[in-house]
């Protein structure tokens, strides 16, 4: 039926059912994409910080070994939460401001990919018999 039929919580993250397919802004379309980018954008920033060392784990190589490399991290977060959190950015890139709840979904779609990418350094290390 139509969503102003659904009952409150059907969908989760939007007052009511009807505004998660809303057009204006924090409804819909605005906040998936803001959600999806971010998730992308965490992903990609963590995956950089496992990659400080090929095969040693981040509890014995972390990733503050290498400054410029928590530079090249954090200069992309910042300008993304100001694309996020500037209103004029925010407008022209078509994005919503994430509220906590969505944040809670970025972490968790991103942050396994931190076990997923230790996992692989200690298959890679017990492979290569060290």
């Amino acid at each position: 039926g139509a969503c102003s039929e659904w009952q409150v919580g059907d969908v989760p993250g939007f007052a009511s059912a009807c505004d998660a397919f809303g057009t204006g802004p924090g409804q819909g379309k605005a906040v998936a994409s803001t959600v999806a980018l971010t998730t992308l954008v965490c992903m990609e920033m963590l995956r950089a910080l496992c990659a400080v060392s090929e095969r040693e784990s981040l509890l014995r190589k972390p990733p503050w070994a290498n400054r410029y490399l928590l530079l090249g991290v954090t200069v992309p977060i910042l300008l993304h939460m100001s694309v996020l959190y500037y209103p004029p950015l925010a407008a022209i890139f078509k994005l919503a401001p994430l509220a906590r709840d969505n944040w809670w979904t970025v972490a968790m779609f991103s942050l396994p990919l931190v076990l997923l990418e230790e996992l692989l350094k200690f298959a890679a290390r017990t492979l290569a018999g060290e």
